[in-house]
């Protein structure tokens, strides 16, 4: 098996066991804070989908999809600073799943147009600080196994959140 069919492998199941423990949610749960002064469950199923779209971004050199964008919600709750806007109505889940999957689905995309030489290639992530010129250098075989450690950290974030909010999801027996 290729690296890149490992790493399309791994992301596909994370997502499964994500998606998982979410099925049964209303979408009014997936919209509420689970608990005052948290993000809703909903805030962080986009932010999944935003960080796709970030570090794709990275690892292909191109502008973010700017549709995607806004439909992730990408810097509207997370790391949102002052200007934070969220969405004030009820999202429909179909809504936040289409997103996350056509997010994802880029990342798949990218995956499979590179080799597994290509997956140590150097890649560079650039900002302005205080106008001076930054830069971090990355791979994208580390950037892809950091979305998939990212995502189990997300989805350990979320479980906690909804068995603390009293949430009952289909996986629960309770």
């Amino acid at each position: 098996m290729k690296n890149t069919e490992l790493l399309v492998y791994m992301l596909e199941d994370i997502r499964k066991v994500t998606l998982k423990g979410i099925d049964g949610l209303t979408k009014e749960q997936l919209f509420a804070e689970p608990l005052p002064g948290e993000f809703p469950i909903g805030a962080y199923l986009m932010h999944l989908a935003e960080v796709d779209l970030f570090w794709l971004s990275i690892m292909d050199g191109k502008e973010i999809d700017a549709e995607l964008k806004k439909r992730s919600y990408a810097d509207v709750w997370f790391d949102s600073g002052e200007n934070s806007a969220p969405p004030s109505e009820i999202i429909e889940i179909d809504e936040y799943l289409e997103t996350m999957s056509k997010c994802r689905a880029k990342v798949y995309e990218y995956i499979n147009s590179i080799s597994d030489e290509d997956l140590e290639t150097k890649v560079y992530m650039r900002w302005t600080n205080n106008g001076e010129e930054k830069s971090k250098e990355f791979t994208p075989k580390w950037i892809l196994y950091h979305l998939i450690e990212h995502e189990a950290h997300t989805r350990g974030q979320m479980f906690m959140l909804i068995r603390m909010a009293g949430f009952k999801n289909k996986g629960d027996n309770n």
